[in-house]
């Protein structure tokens, strides 16, 4: 074991100090030294509250709107631009998969449906 010396000791104080009194300056409050450690809260002066009024939008009408509209359209016809759509054969390809995708889980469905009314009409007599 390691004996403590005096400036060990010293050291591990100015340390502990020095983190209080970091945190006090961190939550707003200052080391008095005359008080020999206890801390003094500081008073933070307060702005005046800045009295927000609600401004009727009369400003804005029905021309900034019909703007705002065309601006909305025009970049909605550049993005439109950047689509990669596909080819004829493409749509009529993946527009048939969906049809026979959508009549298989149909008819499973109703495989399933129509077993299960069996099996409680069965059970029930």
């Amino acid at each position: 074991m390691k004996k403590k010396t005096k400036n060990s000791a010293k050291r591990k104080e100015n340390r502990s100090s020095a983190g209080n009194t970091r945190e006090k300056q961190k939550t707003g409050t200052k080391r008095n030294p005359d008080a020999k450690g206890i801390a003094k809260p500081t008073t933070a002066r307060s702005l005046p509250k800045k009295v927000t009024e609600k401004k009727r939008d009369s400003g804005r009408s029905v021309r900034q709107y019909i703007q705002k509209a065309g601006q909305f359209l025009r970049e909605s016809k550049m993005e439109l631009k950047k689509v990669k759509w596909p080819s004829r054969k493409e749509l009529l390809a993946m527009t048939a998969v969906v049809i026979v995708l959508t009549l298989f889980c149909a008819l499973y469905l109703g495989l399933v449906d129509f077993g299960l009314i069996k099996l409680i009409k069965n059970i029930v007599g």
